[in-house]
This record gives C-alpha cells, structure tokens and sequence, in this order.
C-alpha cells in the first residue's frame, strides 16, 4: 500500500481529508451542519462549519496524515505564521487508515489550547518555525488523549460547541 501512497500527492491527501471531514460533519450533525471550504486557506481555514438558518460560523484548520511513524506516533506539524488562536477555530486532527480506506482517528483541540500543548519548534535555516502535535492514536494516557473523538460523534460535538460560542 505504501507504493500506492507515494502517487497520491500531497494536494490530493488535502483534499481528500477535508472533503471526508466534511462529510463525517454533515453525518455526525444529522445535516443540522452545513459545511463550506474557502476559495483559499491562506489563513489556515480548511473548513466553515454554520448551523442550518444561523449565523454562527466555526472555523477548522485540518490536518490529515496517511501513515504513522513507525512507532504508531501521529506527526503533524501547524506553521506558526498562520496560525491565530480564537474561540471560533478549532484544529482537526484526521488519520485515514489506507487499509480501512477511511479516517481512523480524529482528535479535536481548541485553538485557544493548541499552542499551550503543542511543541514549538523555531525557525531554522531550511525552514519555517511551526507548532508540533504529536500523538498515539492507541494511547489514552498521551497530552492529546483527551482531544481524541469517535468520528461519528465530531458533528454533534461541533453543534455543542458552537452553542457555547
């Protein structure tokens, strides 16, 4: 399978993680979520998530990944240039099992946490300074655990939060 991976391009992961993400939204909210993706992500908005005949949008920045490190480690990093903590962003963590052919595993995380708990790791010469998650999908003991959500309740949790906002 790793052969395979290799000749979908980054791009195409992108978009397959956000459009599954969407859909995952839309089930899990019983439609009550309406989801649309921006022209761009140059803020690093992926997906706006809106209940139905409101106007209370929430923000998601998300970040797919197709295979583990060879410890089982699921590593993604956030540039810190685009990433702005606020009550309405929220960041979505997706692994997407290519054997199962769908998302695994998703962890859930306020922007106003995220950069408290993720690694920073300044800029070097060959690169751009970013905020490391790194997380075991297995783990329930690991500074993510709690963040970690079963992909057919992420809508309903969503419409929750977007109540509180």
């Amino acid at each position: 399978m790793d052969q395979g991976l290799n000749q979908i391009s980054s791009k195409q992961k992108g978009i397959i993680s956000e459009h599954r993400i969407a859909e995952i939204v839309t089930l899990g909210s019983t439609g009550a979520l309406t989801c649309y993706t921006p022209n761009s992500d140059d803020d690093g908005i992926d997906l706006i998530v809106n209940p139905k005949g409101q106007i209370k949008p929430l923000f998601i920045q998300i970040k797919g990944r197709f295979k583990l490190q060879t410890t089982g480690q699921f590593i993604q990093n956030v540039g810190i240039n685009t990433f702005v903590a606020h009550p309405s962003f929220y960041l979505v963590f997706a692994y997407y099992n290519l054997e199962l052919v769908d998302v695994q595993h998703l962890w859930l995380i306020p922007s106003l946490e995220f950069a408290d708990i993720a690694y920073e790791k300044p800029a070097g010469e060959t690169y751009k300074s970013f905020y490391r998650f790194s997380a075991n999908p297995l783990s329930t003991k690991d500074r993510w655990s709690r963040y970690s959500i079963p992909k057919k309740e992420l809508g309903h949790k969503l419409l929750e939060i977007i109540e509180t906002l």
